[in-house]
């Protein structure tokens, strides 16, 4: 379909077609999508967790300081995702993918010259705004609003690319600070997002000249909203704050426990390789089931996977805080893993299904200024307990005990959400 000249891609009446189908008819934005969620991971918390010590020690910051930057920063970073989310709704989305990249590079090369807590407060919240928030909110906006029928398996497809980050960056981050030092660690990263991802993807995207919302209400799942909210009206709907205490758990959780964890790994006496050597463990089981239940999605839906998902994270979060080997770090990332990879499907369509898919821009970067918040937060909060003496552990106790709670009353509202 033509409009104004442009190509308008439009995806609405697909019919079931074998994945590898799927992907050769759709791979130009399927990979464009795992290019920008795989981008953002040097942006993300477990990212920084290679570099906390050393930033740390060179600036004389103490766990709660070094938290609370990080929480200033991607306070921030949310605030800041109320306005810039929405672009994706209005904008030319080839541009404004390039031009996120180009910001998130540039920030990676400024990282490397951070001399004072301002400096570091400044280059957090540029990696925090244009990692974790502009570079997966246009990924999975853009997706969701593609594709309809084929929305979980699409958006399944494009997060693997978080997960290949996290499977390939921690090791990656290791071997360039043992090589290079970790100061160019961040140039050659930066350096690698200009030249190679963020061209690449201005290609790919070549063809969607403009974007529009799918306005064709008719073709729209069954399960999909009849009705296309606006922000406010969303922020007035009760069950929309069920649903996000259940859909922020994982990002506080795993934020908390991933910045903090080697204070964790330190006071359980276990080496301090461990979390770097399981974090592909989490990797591997977040492509499994983002993979399962983007089929699930498809076939059944978002809102009734949503009631179930936190259940094996909570179980991790048990053995991590009671466990004594490190085999117990192994299981949380299975735990973990297990329902990041839900979440990740879940939240992708969810939104769309609820609220429809016209202005799902501004409710997509609603909801991700909450989950920036959350993993502001984490940081922060977790950081100054243990600055006061109450021990890690016991935090991980309560974050399982939460999720449990959550998990509880979405199994008793289900049929009215």
């Amino acid at each position: 379909m033509v409009i104004n000249g442009s190509i308008f891609y439009r995806e609405r009446q697909e019919k079931i077609i074998p994945m590898y189908e799927f992907f050769k008819r759709h791979h130009s934005y399927l990979q464009a999508g795992f290019l920008l969620t795989f981008a953002a991971s040097i942006g993300q918390t477990f990212y920084f967790a290679l570099y906390a010590g050393s930033i740390r020690n060179e600036l004389g910051l103490s766990h709660g300081g070094y938290g609370g930057l990080y929480t200033v920063a991607t306070l921030l970073s949310a605030l800041t995702m109320l306005y810039t989310g929405k672009m994706v709704d209005y904008l030319n989305v080839r541009y404004l993918s390039f031009f996120v990249l180009i910001l998130l590079g540039l920030s990676s090369i400024a990282f490397s010259f951070i001399n004072s807590a301002v400096f570091l407060l400044i280059v957090f919240y540029l990696l925090r705004i244009t990692g974790q928030g502009m570079s997966t909110h246009t990924s999975s906006t853009f997706i969701a609003k593609t594709f309809t029928s084929m929305r979980g398996k699409a958006i399944a497809v494009t997060v693997l690319g978080r997960a290949f980050g996290e499977m390939v960056m921690p090791i990656t981050g290791i071997i360039l600070i043992a090589t290079f030092g970790w100061r160019n660690a961040w140039i050659y990263t930066g350096l690698i997002i200009l030249f190679v991802i963020a061209p690449y993807v201005f290609h790919l995207l070549k063809e969607r000249e403009i974007y529009e919302p799918d306005l064709d209400q008719k073709s729209n799942p069954e399960n999909e909203s009849q009705i296309n909210y606006r922000r406010l009206e969303v922020m007035k709907n009760k069950f929309f704050y069920l649903i996000l205490a259940a859909v922020l758990a994982p990002p506080f959780v795993c934020t908390g426990i991933f910045f903090h964890s080697y204070h964790l790994i330190e006071i359980k006496g276990w080496s301090t390789e461990i979390y770097a050597l399981t974090m592909p463990i989490f990797s591997l089981f977040l492509i499994i089931f983002v993979m399962l239940s983007g089929w699930a999605v498809d076939k059944w839906s978002a809102k009734d996977l949503t009631s179930f998902f936190l259940i094996p994270f909570s179980i991790g979060c048990v053995v991590l805080a009671i466990g004594k080997t490190e085999f117990a770090m192994l299981l949380f990332m299975i735990g973990a893993g297990t329902t990041t990879g839900f979440a990740t499907s879940i939240a992708g369509s969810l939104w769309a299904e609820l609220y429809g898919t016209k202005y799902l821009g501004e409710i997509k970067a609603l909801v991700l200024s909450f989950v920036v918040a959350s993993t502001a937060i984490a940081p922060g909060i977790m950081g100054y307990l243990i600055d006061i003496d109450v021990n890690i552990q016991d935090q991980v106790i309560v974050c399982a005990i939460y999720m449990f709670l959550v998990t509880g009353f979405l199994l008793w509202k289900r049929k009215l959400i």
